[in-house]
């Protein structure tokens, strides 16, 4: 019986004996030591991954915000260029009128002149060769549809460059629409987008003096 007990109250001394409780607690200690670091190290590895993350997310953004930049500023110089083909049919469309203009306004005293001297001629005829009279008279018509046929044909040249005039407002009209859009996108002091605005403003005011032209002329 003693010799059966021996072993249990050998242990149970073992246990309560200070030196195995010490080195029971060290090795729990040691073990809750390699715990914790594990811990750290899955820690840390995971706050480098993050901060990985956010570097390559920063990246990205920052990347598409040079994009977006970049694809703001070829619009603007897209814009720029159709302002700049408006402009190039707005000056042919003042210069038409111009040249219209300087032509109704030369022939006033001349006409008058040449009529005179037609009608000279005709009375002269008329008293001297009564006979002429058909081929004087068919003189005159011929002169009347000159006259006509140059009208006609101004008044069509009037109707093209009036279309024309028609046409490049729309276009005008348009490229205005799409700065109002851009505008959202870009810097209320984007210096491009001012100078396209001040650019339209000119060009408008070519539009209104060409109509205002065009009025006079028809």
């Amino acid at each position: 019986m003693f010799k059966k007990g021996l072993p249990i109250l050998l242990a149970s001394m073992l246990v309560a004996s200070p030196a195995f409780a010490a080195k029971h607690d060290g090795a729990k200690h040691v073990q809750k030591s390699q715990v914790v670091a594990k811990k750290e190290e899955a820690n840390k590895k995971k706050e480098v991954a993050k901060q990985k993350k956010e570097e390559v997310k920063k990246k990205q953004e920052l990347a598409k915000k040079k994009k977006e930049e970049q694809m703001l500023k070829n619009k603007l110089a897209e814009l720029n260029k159709k302002l700049s083909k408006i402009d190039v049919r707005l000056n042919e469309v003042t210069t038409a009128l111009e040249a219209f203009s300087t032509l109704k306004e030369q022939p006033t005293a001349e006409p008058t002149q040449l009529q005179s001297e037609q009608t000279t001629e005709e009375t002269t005829q008329v008293v001297n060769e009564q006979d002429s009279a058909t081929v004087t008279t068919t003189e005159q018509s011929t002169v009347v549809q000159s006259d006509e046929d140059d009208e006609a044909q101004k008044q069509e040249e009037l109707d093209k460059w009036m279309g024309k005039l028609i046409s490049t407002s729309n276009q005008l009209k348009a490229v205005k629409n799409e700065m109002r859009a851009l505008e959202k996108k870009v810097s209320a002091n984007d210096a491009n987008m001012q100078a396209l605005k001040e650019k339209v403003k000119m060009l408008e005011e070519k539009v209104q003096q060409n109509k205002k032209k065009l009025l006079e002329l028809l």
